[in-house]
């Protein structure tokens, strides 16, 4: 059946005031969502005249951030208030690392944290020392404590108001907070390529104490 000229204009008015009401103003209120998250993350790293930050940036920000979540430093705190300051700024820390990962710009700097070579931003001394305060504080090998910070369970278990959960989260504060702190070792693996030549794929692990 044709449709009367009055008869599609109407359906055309209808479908566009759908779309001027429905998607683009959901498109916004999602896009003013992200850019709120991405503002606060900033303020909360300090980061916010630095739009343009390198992961070495990130990195050193979250540390300083999280060092003046320390009890030593608030002594008018209670361990609560400073251990929720101090995992609310790790989330910062890492949704904007989860940002540069997404960034075409960052990611081919390798801004995952997966990819990241942490060679180029982690001392042999820096380490050195975190795995010496990791034998002497919490008394566990460095790799131990690095597998409990990717442990979703851990991380809940941090969210508790417990002494244990205090002590723990005191420890990560002064020691790098829950981002990686072990060097990596770089391995060359040999594969096949696509058209039956061979290829090094550069992968790294952990290296052993």
């Amino acid at each position: 059946m044709l449709h009367q000229p009055m008869q599609v204009a109407t359906k055309l008015s209808r479908f566009s005031y759908k779309i001027s009401n429905g998607f683009f103003f959901n498109s916004t209120r999602v896009n003013f969502s992200a850019d709120a998250a991405f503002n606060s993350a900033m303020s909360q790293l300090k980061l916010s005249d630095n739009l343009n930050f390198s992961n070495a940036d990130l990195r050193n920000a979250y540390f300083t951030a999280a060092k003046l979540c320390h009890p030593d430093l608030n002594k008018t705190k209670d361990s609560d208030e400073l251990s929720s300051k101090f995992l609310k700024i790790t989330e910062a820390y890492e949704y904007l690392q989860q940002h540069n990962a997404t960034n075409p710009l960052m990611k081919r700097r390798g801004a995952n944290e997966e990819d990241i070579d942490w060679t180029h931003y982690i001392s042999k001394s820096e380490e050195q020392l975190y795995r010496d305060a990791c034998q002497d504080i919490l008394g566990l090998d460095a790799e131990t404590v690095e597998e409990s910070k990717k442990c979703s369970l851990f991380r809940d278990w941090l969210k508790g108001k417990t002494d244990a959960a205090f002590h723990w989260n005191n420890f990560f504060m002064l020691h790098g907070g829950l981002a990686p702190m072990l060097r990596n070792e770089k391995i060359i693996n040999i594969t096949s390529g696509e058209f039956g030549g061979r290829r090094r794929k550069r992968l790294f692990r952990k290296k052993p104490q």
